[in-house]
Parts: structure tokens; sequence; C-alpha cells
């Protein structure tokens, strides 16, 4: 498996969920949190390219190499985005902080550790769940003429 893909991949995703969420700031709609739901689709199709390289770049597919990949890339993505926000949330335009805040209740007093936990854990919970919904589309088919010609019908003896 070669890293240069995932590598390539995670900073394109990373830099697409930055972009998208300047461009929603922009329009003044950043403090509307189900619009995180398009983050999903950026890593997403993210992930669909890594792990199509992956699967390219080899003679034998395996499945874990590809989910490797797209978890991996996925995280690094993540990563990149969570910095992001930590510094644009708490030393760039803390108001924004503030009105998350008031969307977001929680025990304590930490509400500023919520935030980013929730960017990160958000983030890498679509980061493992999109490789296991984009493999099986690699997955190679046991239902072959081949295999069925080799095979004798259960009547026939």
């Amino acid at each position: 498996m070669k890293t240069t893909h995932t590598i390539k991949y995670s900073l394109l995703m990373g830099i697409g969920l930055i972009v998208y969420f300047l461009i929603i700031n922009s329009i003044g709609l950043a403090a509307q949190s189900y619009l995180s739901f398009f983050n999903a689709i950026i890593v997403g199709a993210g992930i669909f390219f890594v792990i199509r390289d992956v699967y390219k770049n080899q003679t034998q597919f395996k499945y874990m190499d590809g989910f490797v990949a797209g978890v991996t890339s996925g995280f690094i993505a993540t990563l990149i985005f969570t910095v992001f926000m930590a510094i644009y949330l708490f030393e760039i335009n803390p108001e924004l902080a503030q009105e998350l805040k008031t969307q977001i209740t929680t025990a304590g007093n930490g509400i500023e550790f919520a935030l980013i936990l929730f960017i990160f854990l958000s983030g890498f919970a679509t980061s493992i769940v999109t490789p296991l919904v984009i493999l099986p589309l690699y997955k190679r088919s046991w239902n072959t003429r081949e295999v069925r010609s080799k095979q004798k019908p259960l009547n026939q003896r």
C-alpha cells in the first residue's frame, strides 16, 4: 500500500473541509450544526478516491489495505480540520464558539473541550464507517461463470 495516496487525499480532504467551513462561515451559516453533514460527503469522497487508488495499484486487492488506507486518510483529514477549528473557534472567532456553546449542553465547565471533541469524534466516526460502506464496491464476486461451470447442481449425482 502506498502512503503517498493516503497523504495526498488526506491533505485534499482537510483543505476541502476547511474551505467548506469558510464558505458557510462567510454566508453566515457556520452556527448551523446540521450543515456539518456535508463534511461527511467531503470525507466520503476522499476516502472513495483513496480506496480506488489502492485497488488500482494492487494486483491482488486486500480488503484490509483498503480499510486501513481509508481510515488513515480520514483520521489525518480529521486531525487537520480539528486543529484548524480549535484555532479558529478560540483564537480567530470566539463569538462563534460562544454561539455554539448555547447549542450544546454539557454537565460541566469544559465546553471548549467538548466542542473540539465533538468535531474530532464526528470526523473520526465518519472515517471508520465510510470505508466499510465503500469497500463492498471493490469486492470480487465468487459467482462468476468459471466458478458456476465447475459446480455441479444438487439434483445431479
